[in-house]
This record gives C-alpha cells, structure tokens and sequence, in this order.
C-alpha cells in the first residue's frame, strides 16, 4: 500500500469514529464562517445547534414534491489577488447553512461513500473536517487555512517517498474552480447525472439528498446555478464530493489502459507520478474529459510534466530557506531587513506562493512572542517595512497587525514608539475610509485592531455599504438580519486587553 492510499485509508478509518453529532457540531461553529484570515475574530460563532428539524422542509403535499427554500444572497469579502482579480469569500445566510449541515448529517453514510469510492486511485490530501490520530474520536479545532499548509507538506513528502517508483510527474489544477462549480453537478456526484436526469427524478426532492443540497446552494447566492461560496467548510465539503467523482471516473479510465500511477490531490490541485510522458499525456487528457462533463476546466497553464526529480518539491522553498528564520531564537535588525528582503526577492520569482506568509510567521516562537527587540529607530523602520509587505500580498495584512499589536504590547511604555504606530495607522484607516468599498478587506482588519486595541476614535463616514464594516462599528452583527434566536454569531469586540490576540486567532503556520 502506497502511502497515499495508507493516508486515504486513514482519513477513512478516523472519521468513522467521529459521531456525527461532534461532526454537525464542528460545520456549523468552526466551519461557518472563512477561514481566519478572511474575517477577524469578532466574526466568531458563539452557538449555533443543530436543530430537531431543518427551517426548510420538502413539501409531499401535492403530486410533485416541492422545496423551497427563503432566497438570500451571500455577504462577500473580497482581497486583491493581483493587479486585476480578486479572491472573493463568501459567508451562507445561516439558516441555509444549518439546512446544508443537516440535510448532509440526515444521509452521512450516503456522503461518506460519495468520498470514499473504492475504485477512486487519486488519493485526496484536503478533507476539510479536521480529523487526526491526535484527536481520534475527535476533532481538532483547525480550518483549512491552517491545515493547507500541512496537508501540502504531507502529500508532498509522500510523494517524494514514493517516486523511486516512478519516472515522471504531472502537475495540474483546475481553472477557476469554486466560481465554476455547477451546483447541480452535486447531485450528479452524489446519484450520477444519468439517475437525476431520469425522468421523473429531477425534482425529487423527498428522494436525492443532492437536489437539496442544490437548491440550498443555489438560494443562499441568489438563485445562481454557477459558483459556491469560497471559505465555508460546507463549501469545501461539496466540493470535495464532487472531485471525488471526478477523480473515480478518471482512475477508472487509467486503470483500464493498465497505467502505473500515483495520483493525489489537495483541493483542486492534482499531482501525478507515472512511467512516460505517453501516460502523463493520457491521464491529463482523461481527467480533462472528465472535469468537463461537470463544466470543469483543466489549468493548461498551470499543467506541466516533469522528469523526476524535476517538480517533486515546491522551488520556492529551497531558494527560500538561506532566508529562513524558523530556527533562529532571536532576530537582529539586519537579519530582519536581509531575510525580509529575501523573501521579496522570491516573492517576485515565484508570484502567489505562500513565502510571505512564512517570513511573518517566523517572525514569532511558538508561543507567539516576537523573537526580536529593536531599538527604537530599528522598530520604526521595521514597522514600516512591514506595512509595506501588505502591499506585494494583501492576506498577510491580519498577521502584520498581528506582529504590530504585539510590538506595541511590548512597547507600551515607548510613548514615541506607540504614537507613531497610531498616527500611521490612523492616516492608513481615513485614507482607505474615503474609498470604502475599495478597501473592505483591509477596513475591517484596520477598525477591528483599533477598535479592540482603543488606540483612537474611528470617524467613520455617514454612508456605510459594507454589512462588515456597519458590524464592526456598531459592535454587533448587522447582516442576515433577524438572526434567530437560537443562534449567536458575532462575538462582542471587548475593552482593550480582553480581546483575543490577532496571532493566537490566525496561528496559520506550526511553529518549531
């Protein structure tokens, strides 16, 4: 057995001994909202239950059966991904999301085979319920914005286990993914097209948990057949039934041309290791035929073979690790300013990777304290450069104000120090006020950090359009309202010293 497939037959094997209740329990309070470095932590489900019944139930009064859920529009979050795209999340009307979650949780086995496929070769690396050995019966309190990071790691390190096997490796993704998604190719996931399509089937509600499920996703984003929110953990869920169909269909196929591969797959990106480029031509070319019978797409430029040892590891990380700081102790200004350096240097090579990200990460221990002590004028100069890294990777922007909220925890007796911090943030947050549907993302970071660290009075403009900034200064949820009662999604932004820290809420790299 293939380490891969071990890995697949462990996933397997952990999450049936998670009850379900635990399961429900985890989607609707750790998977409701993106992952953490979307929204901040005032964003936060304090209770959400499954209930004894869904809000929206499947009519059987008349001759056809008939579900009709309450049509609502997702509350979006976007961030510039480059210089003309954005990434785009979205948060679910919650009464649709707990609808998802219990329609999914009625017919678990149903889902759990639709995963699990014994005829499926391509070994997936992103289940998006955070089991492990660690926490067996369990689950851990990880999302995927964290468990990205691992799982690559992983499926990479047992691919490189795995290659001496092999001659070639194939790299692919798919183009576009989540905002391609046809919501009805769920059911065809889950009951194939060719059973929904019977006639008779297509609106049987009370029998396909896949037409639900499509009905609930298309409502929660205005009737759209096209697309599903990007960051809840429902979203990830489907997604991932629908891939693995894919990915059964297409091991079918190479299988039968009696290929010697390895495939595996970290949400839409796909590695495969094999003995030619004849084979690594047929399987890309057989996984496109069958991405498209779900109105998928194939990333030519983004698909590449390579002969092994060539592609087996992410380049970035070599070049990158003369910069490193992940085992030093302690940080100088000069070993900041060259490694800060560096990593721009590789940044630029290698656009859209996440070495930024692990700069800043290395920047603290393992618990979250800054492994460096500038003096004044090196801080300032620091802080400065800092910001200006948010600049060549708008996600980082959390885990800088993370690193500044804990300078100024340390410096707090600096007067220079934290007045300058709050003059330019204070010109950074009004310059970004006067185009605030520009600067959403940024806006609700920047208030959130001032707000929960008291550091100046926001003038916030008359006119607010965002629903995310209208809750951040009103200091309670105002979208998806009214909320029922039964559920609590916004957790109250506190006095100064009483909010959870932006570092312990984004956490997104294991420390060492």
């Amino acid at each position: 057995m293939s380490l891969p497939e071990k890995h697949n037959a462990d996933t397997k094997k952990l999450l049936k001994s998670v009850p379900k209740s635990t399961i429900a329990k985890w989607l609707l309070e750790q998977g409701y909202y993106p992952e953490q470095y979307v929204v901040p932590p005032c964003f936060q489900v304090k209770k959400f239950e499954l209930q004894a019944r869904p809000y929206c139930e499947v009519d059987i009064s008349g001759v056809q059966s008939k579900f009709e859920p309450e049509k609502s529009d997702l509350i979006n979050v976007s961030f510039p991904k480059t210089q003309l795209t954005d990434r785009t999340f979205g948060i679910i009307e919650p009464k649709i999301y707990h609808d998802l979650v219990w329609y999914l949780m009625d017919e678990w086995d149903l889902i759990t085979k639709s995963l699990f496929k014994p005829q499926n070769k391509i070994y997936p690396y992103s289940f998006p319920i955070p089991i492990s050995k660690r926490s067996e019966g369990g689950l851990s309190q990880l999302r995927s914005g964290r468990m990205i990071y691992e799982f690559l790691e992983m499926a990479e390190n047992d691919l490189v286990a795995e290659a001496y096997n092999y001659k070639f490796i194939l790299k692919t993704d798919i183009k576009n993914f989540y905002p391609s998604i046809y919501t009805h190719s769920i059911a065809w996931a889950i009951h194939t097209k060719e059973l929904i399509r019977t006639k008779g089937n297509r609106a049987n509600y009370s029998k396909y948990l896949g037409l639900k499920l499509d009905k609930l996703i298309q409502y929660a984003n205005d009737g759209c057949t096209n697309g599903i929110a990007i960051g809840p953990a429902i979203s990830d869920l489907l997604s991932e039934i629908i891939l693995s169909s894919v990915d059964t269909e297409t091991s079918k196929l190479i299988t039968a041309q009696n290929i010697d591969f390895l495939g595996v797959r970290f949400k839409d990106d796909y590695r495969f290791l094999c003995q030619s480029k004849e084979d690594a031509n047929f399987i890309i070319k057989t996984l496109q035929r069958q991405m498209a019978k779900f109105n998928l797409m194939l990333n030519e430029s983004k698909s590449k073979i390579d002969e092994l040892p060539e592609g087996l590891f992410r380049e970035w990380t070599a070049i990158y690790q003369p910069f490193s700081l992940r085992y030093r102790k302690k940080v100088g200004y000069k070993r900041f300013e060259s490694s800060l350096r560096g990593t721009l240097s590789v940044d630029k090579q290698f656009e859209g990777t996440g070495v930024v990200d692990r700069f800043l990460s290395e920047l603290v221990t393992s618990n979250y304290e800054l492994k460096f002590d500038f003096k004044e004028k090196d801080l300032l100069k620091a802080i400065s450069l800092l910001l200006l890294l948010k600049e060549r990777r708008n996600k980082s922007f959390p885990q800088i104000l993370g690193i500044i909220e804990k300078i100024i925890e340390k410096n707090k007796d600096k007067k220079r120090v934290i007045s300058k911090i709050r003059s330019v943030l204070e010109n950074i947050l009004n310059d970004k006020l006067k185009k605030d549907a520009d600067n959403e993302y940024d806006l609700i970071w920047l208030i959130y950090f001032v707000k929960s660290l008291g550091l100046f009075t926001i003038e916030f403009p008359k006119k607010i359009n965002s629903p995310l900034i209208k809750s951040l200064k009103l200091n309670h949820l105002e979208f998806f309202k009214p909320v029922p009662k039964e559920m609590k999604l916004f957790e109250t932004i506190k006095n100064p010293g009483k909010n959870r820290r932006l570092l312990d809420h984004l956490a997104l790299f294991k420390k060492t």
